[in-house]
């Protein structure tokens, strides 16, 4: 490993000197073989990294089936070898996995259903939100930050478009993998702690399943940094 990641402040806790790898941002197993080059990296501790991998396993085996993206389906053939590794997430996909056809656009096409841990998609995005804010502009949380993650309902996501398309100090978008992952980012004025960030899964994978919100199904993740107790009313 590189010394510039060795012995580092670990970028997702923040102890010193704690670094013991260098972790990537995004989990390489997102994206096909051949389009895992230049992935951002940052140094991170081994407990957040033992941590966020168990985080990673579990999205990189469901996140394909609702891809949209070409290279979902190539992602979907890595996954019955990473489920080996977890027997009880493997059979539990295996039981709830079925197909339903929806219209989008005036046309049918057939999807796949799964069951979905919204928390640990929420848990992995704000491992990477700390992640890209070291990695674009070598900002480090502490426990006087909130970081916040996952994805909104509508009213929510006017909102944060709003905010998104105002002045910024700095702004950030990339396309990793050939668009498996794009994400953009924004960084406030005066306060480089705070930051918004929008990120699109394998083009744009649909999440459902909030009872109270039976017909919204959004596929764009949101998220944001601050100070405590700066965050929007339906981030707590």
């Amino acid at each position: 490993m590189s010394k510039k990641f060795k012995n580092k402040t670990c970028v997702y806790c923040g102890a010193e000197n704690s670094s013991e790898t260098a972790d990537h941002v995004f989990a390489r197993e997102l994206f096909h073989l051949n389009k895992r080059n230049n992935l951002p990296k940052v140094p991170a501790c081994k407990k957040c990294n033992k941590e966020k991998s168990s985080l990673e396993l579990y999205l990189t085996s469901v996140l394909p089936f609702g891809g949209r993206h070409a290279d979902a389906s190539t992602a979907l053939n890595m996954v019955e070898h990473r489920l080996a590794k977890n027997v009880k997430l493997h059979r539990q996909l295996a039981s709830c996995l079925r197909k339903k056809w929806v219209e989008e656009n005036g046309i049918l096409r057939p999807v796949m259903i799964l069951p979905f841990d919204p928390a640990q998609l929420d848990g992995l995005f704000r491992f990477i939100i700390k992640g890209l804010l070291w990695h674009h502009w070598k900002v480090l949380l502490t426990t006087g930050h909130f970081v916040g993650a996952g994805s909104l309902a509508n009213e929510g996501e006017k909102f944060f478009w709003g905010l998104f398309n105002k002045n910024a100090n700095n702004r950030v978008s990339e396309s990793l993998g050939g668009g498996t992952i794009q994400y953009e980012g924004v960084q406030g004025f005066g306060c480089p702690e705070l930051s918004l960030w929008k990120f699109t899964i394998y083009g744009g994978v649909k999440l459902s399943g909030d009872p109270d919100l039976p017909t919204e199904h959004p596929s764009l993740v949101w998220g944001l940094t601050c100070r405590k107790g700066l965050q929007p009313p339906f981030w707590d």
